[in-house]
């Protein structure tokens, strides 16, 4: 039996472009990606690298051709969206949130495993440890990096354990008031059908994309390690929490 599927009467104009996605790392990033350059294509989409000056180079492009970009995406904090100013079209910005426990570990784990990751050699030589990296490397990404992205390059770019109150509320007005829409790891499939109401997207399940909700649990972590991660990242839990009321109350 064929399910009958519903018209969109918006379907026409085709899906809200130009988007900007705030890519928070290890938050379902590779998942959405690969959606967006499905439903995107065949138009321009970009999703860039920091520090390779890939941005820089958009950035430098005539308005005209700017303005044909359909999805701009990496991981840079939000703000990046100005790139459009002077193009005469508005930018839907998204981004995607994790608990903040589960992102650590994933990140964590991520730099062991992956060779490409500038830390990995020395993670590995050195048997790297979560002690480690908050009692002597400092890094800022494991330290509210969430909040980070949020609330824009000037929390970004501060010191490991400088981020204040007034960089969270930043984060919450950010996201509540210059995104779109946003997603949950842990909620991915309601977030997906999210996207597709807000953004004129063709009728789309997360499906075999939806890989990103099996890899968030983080029950096998040591106890100590949990405290550790939630003592560093309070201000992404507080963000976290206030990211889920706020999802609860625009998705219903």
């Amino acid at each position: 039996m064929t399910r009958e599927r519903k018209t969109n009467p918006r379907s026409l104009e085709g899906p809200a472009a130009p988007l900007v996605y705030v890519h928070i790392p290890k938050a379902a990033g590779t998942t959405l990606k690969n959606l967006l350059a499905e439903v995107y294509k065949p138009r321009p989409v970009i999703f860039f690298t920091p520090r390779t000056g890939e941005l820089e180079q958009v950035r430098a492009l005539p308005a005209n051709a700017r303005r044909q970009i359909a999805v701009l995406a990496g991981h840079e904090p939000f703000g990046y969206q100005d790139l459009f100013r002077g193009c005469r079209v508005t930018p839907a910005v998204i981004t995607v949130l994790r608990e903040p426990v589960a992102r650590v570990v994933s990140l964590f784990r991520y730099i062991h495993r992956d060779p490409e990751h500038p830390r990995h050699a020395e993670f590995v030589e050195k048997g790297v440890t979560l002690e480690q990296v908050y009692g002597d490397l400092h890094l800022p990404a494991f330290d509210n990096h969430m909040t980070r992205f949020l609330a824009g390059r000037r929390a970004f770019n501060k010191p490991f354990g400088l981020l204040t109150g007034e960089d969270l509320e930043q984060a919450e007005r950010n996201l509540a008031s210059g995104c779109r829409a946003f997603g949950l790891q842990e909620r991915f499939d309601d977030s997906i059908a999210w996207f597709a109401r807000e953004l004129n997207w063709p009728a789309a399940e997360a499906g075999d994309h939806n890989r990103a909700t099996r890899r968030s649990r983080s029950s096998d972590v040591a106890d100590s390690d949990r405290t550790l991660i939630a003592r560093h990242n309070e201000l992404d839990a507080r963000l976290y929490e206030f990211a889920c009321g706020l999802f609860d109350e625009r998705v219903s």
